[in-house]
């Protein structure tokens, strides 16, 4: 019998997909559009973001006993269902990979910067590769442990930045134009919400509580889109919007603004751990995803190959892919958000209207 995930667990999951592609990437992207009122496109994100969580909670509901790729198979066919799945897990091995580099990028050039890339991304691969060897049920025990380090961190950073917002930095108000305001939510729908879908890898009966599982789902989504809206909102607040816009990683140059009863200073390394946490967690799940798919395609190769191939991936395209920070940069705000809803929303969408279409005419 399969060990049920307690809602607690999922809790945790929510909050690490939802947050990880925040840092660097997602709140560079929000506020190259939305500028002084990025705040306000996020808040928008909120509300349009729960039209794909709707979608990915009915996929859910199908076949309860069973998980996305199964789903896929049973509605798509063999053949096409197969050729859909590795097509998104190809995907999925890029995200990540996407994720890794900012990751690694953000170690380096903050902390290690002596230090080769190399090094960094295989030191970072070993606690990772460990992870999802040991399961699931290790995965979400791990998430559990890292969610409260992490929520512990946040609350420390927002009262240490009281004294240092500034409201002004917030006005004049609704300076941007609709339409960037509109890309600027749908940016974060598609670094926030779409990434969701990956918690579809786990059939809704391994829950332990299925009568409060959705519940809970919404639950953890608004309190972390609360926890997103109140970082982006202090991010504008403390460093104001032109500040915010020169550094690549805004929020990490706010926290240095902190102190902590006027003699606690530079905290900003130790705060910086709850990055850290969030894109360890979200590759990890990332990882899981691709080796439990290899199950519904029938691979023969062992969990041990797959996850050496995967490293050796993830390695190379830290290494390679990218010919500078700057080339990366202007792909996560300008292309990855379209790319997130062509392999994150669209084959979803179209499962979902095929498995209607197919219930109307039985």
């Amino acid at each position: 019998m399969k060990e049920k995930i307690h809602n607690s667990e999922l809790i945790s999951m929510i909050y690490f997909i939802m947050r990880s592609s925040y840092i660097g990437v997602g709140i560079n992207s929000y506020l190259y559009y939305a500028k002084i009122d990025s705040y306000i496109s996020i808040f928008i994100g909120i509300i349009l973001g729960f039209i794909p969580i709707y979608l990915f909670l009915k996929i859910n509901d199908i076949k309860k006993d069973k998980n996305i790729n199964e789903i896929i198979i049973d509605i798509l066919g063999n053949k096409l269902g197969k050729t859909l799945i590795i097509i998104t897990n190809l995907f999925i091995l890029f995200f990540s990979s996407f994720l890794f580099y900012d990751l690694i990028n953000f170690i380096t050039s903050e902390y290690l910067y002596k230090t080769p890339s190399l090094l960094v991304g295989i030191m970072m691969l070993i606690p990772i590769i460990y992870t999802v060897t040991k399961g699931l049920k290790t995965i979400c025990r791990t998430n559990i442990i890292l969610f409260i380090i992490s929520v512990i961190l946040y609350l420390i950073s927002i009262l240490g930045l009281i004294p240092s917002f500034n409201f002004e930095n917030l006005l004049p108000f609704m300076q941007t134009s609709k339409t960037n305001i509109l890309l600027s939510s749908m940016s974060y729908i598609a670094y926030s919400i779409l990434p969701l879908s990956l918690l579809l890898i786990i059939p809704k009966n391994n829950l332990k509580d299925l009568k409060k599982s959705r519940k809970t789902i919404i639950i953890a989504i608004l309190i972390t889109d609360f926890i997103i809206f109140i970082s982006l909102l202090n991010t504008v607040g403390v460093l104001g919007i032109d500040l915010a816009l020169l550094y690549q990683y805004p929020d990490y140059q706010m926290l240095r603004r902190i102190q902590i009863g006027g003699f606690i200073q530079r905290t900003e390394s130790i705060l910086a751990i709850q990055w850290f946490l969030c894109l360890f967690a979200m590759i990890v799940l990332c990882t899981y995803y691709i080796l439990k798919s290899k199950e519904s395609i029938n691979s023969k190769i062992s969990n041990k190959k797959l996850m050496l191939i995967i490293s050796i991936i993830l390695i190379i395209i830290n290494e390679k892919i990218w010919p500078s920070n700057t080339s990366f940069i202007t792909f996560s705000i300008k292309y990855m958000p379209i790319i997130l809803y062509i392999f994150l929303l669209v084959p979803y969408l179209i499962l979902y209207i095929t498995y209607l279409v197919k219930k109307k005419c039985r």
